[in-house]
């Protein structure tokens, strides 16, 4: 599967990618200079893709960070041109067998494209503007979670992030307002969900990573699981002891303690499902005391039944993006039982995030970048409040 998802997604953009060059391609053949910029700056954007996807983690960081901005805006830009050319060869093969066309487009026909091509362009264009504005103002949702489990006076507050992606466009400048956002909800713990960082560990060193985990703040720890990402890169072991260094508790099928004034609460750590060898959760549980509050971090929200039978309280997980960028939320909405937001099954109380950084493309369109800001509480002082499931 590590090497079949990799072949099937580069085949995919090939043929998505050529479709839309050759679309517009023909659609500016009466233009012979814009349809040579047009192909210049195309192939020239796809090469900056491929370069990033293949090399760009172990270049120049300046390099590798260009690299990214220009070959991932014209991924999202190919898929969204691609979607309103592919809309529009349904109308031309609808309008072959009906005639529907009134006579101002038959008789306009080469205008009538090379103004939907260049409207297109510009619809993407401000499409895209929002995007990238969303990714980088991201939002702080609050729920409140009950369970009967003791816990200290007013509960602890946890933030959940996930699916940061450090990297070379996931950089310093960009992971210090995380941290200071993470800081200003003064959380007791922070729960660091998997793909901490995309691939590689040489842009975490290069910026000097270390020394901004080293800033957040928590009352009782910083707790990390893996995620896929970490597995990609090839040199994992190398990752996880950044990790380490840095100051993060790191749980890879491993269980923390974690002392607090009304008693302890057992943090759960679950390797990433890409492993295939993990333990099973049943496992991990087997000595654990299920009369402390129990709160477990798996990255891939799959198997949910898992949890509730196994006594967790609280779940806490990412990897969906949420779709990062319409239509795939509606996609991974259809993928899991819980893509993003907040589900009950039994006792035990699912949060999903649709991550703080992303994959790629910098544009979130139709989801957010966010902070999950939970507030634990014991059943004796409050009432569950959550934000819906989505």
């Amino acid at each position: 599967m590590k090497i079949l998802f990799p072949i099937i997604a580069l085949g995919v953009v090939t043929f998505v990618t050529t479709y839309l060059f050759l679309r517009g391609w023909q659609s500016l053949s009466k233009i012979p200079w814009l349809r040579l910029t047009f192909a210049t700056l195309y192939l020239l954007s796809f090469s900056a893709f491929m370069l990033k996807m293949f090399v760009g983690d172990n270049m120049d960081p300046v390099v590798g960070l260009w690299l990214s901005r220009i070959g991932f805006t014209w991924l999202v830009a190919v898929i969204y041109l691609a979607l309103l050319a592919l809309s529009l060869d349904i109308i031309r093969v609808v309008n072959h067998f009906t005639g529907f066309y009134p006579a101002f487009i038959r008789e306009n026909y080469q205008i009538v494209k090379l103004t939907l091509a260049l409207g297109g362009a510009l619809i993407v264009s401000g499409l895209l503007i929002y995007g990238n504005w969303k990714f980088n103002h991201p939002e702080v949702r609050e729920l409140t979670v009950t369970i009967d489990k003791p816990l200290p006076e007013g509960g602890i507050d946890i933030v959940l992030a996930s699916d940061i992606h450090l990297s070379n466009y996931i950089n310093r400048e960009k992971f210090k307002k995380y941290v200071e956002l993470i800081n200003s909800q003064n959380p007791d713990l922070v729960m660091l969900a998997g793909d901490i960082s995309d691939r590689n560990v040489k842009p975490l060193v290069d910026g000097n990573i270390a020394e901004l985990f080293r800033e957040i703040r928590s009352e009782y720890g910083i707790y990390a699981v893996t995620g896929n990402h970490e597995f990609y890169g090839g040199d994992r072991e190398s990752i996880y002891s950044y990790y380490r260094s840095a100051g993060l508790n790191l749980l890879i099928d491993s269980v923390a303690r974690v002392s607090t004034p009304a008693g302890d609460i057992m943090i759960i750590g679950r390797d990433d499902r890409t492993n295939n060898r993990r333990e099973a959760l049943s496992d991990l549980v087997v000595e654990v005391d299920k009369k402390l509050p129990l709160i477990l971090m798996d990255h891939q929200p799959i198997n949910l039944g898992e949890a509730e039978s196994a006594g967790i309280d609280l779940q806490l997980s990412g990897h969906t993006h949420q779709g990062q960028f319409w239509p795939g939320n509606f996609i991974v909405k259809r993928m899991y039982e819980l893509s993003h937001g907040y589900k009950q099954r039994g006792n035990t109380h699912y949060v999903v995030s649709s991550g703080l950084g992303l994959w790629g493309p910098e544009f979130r369109i139709g989801t957010v970048s966010e902070l999950v800001l939970i507030h634990l509480c014991s059943s004796s002082s409050q009432t569950t409040e959550s934000v819906p499931e989505q």
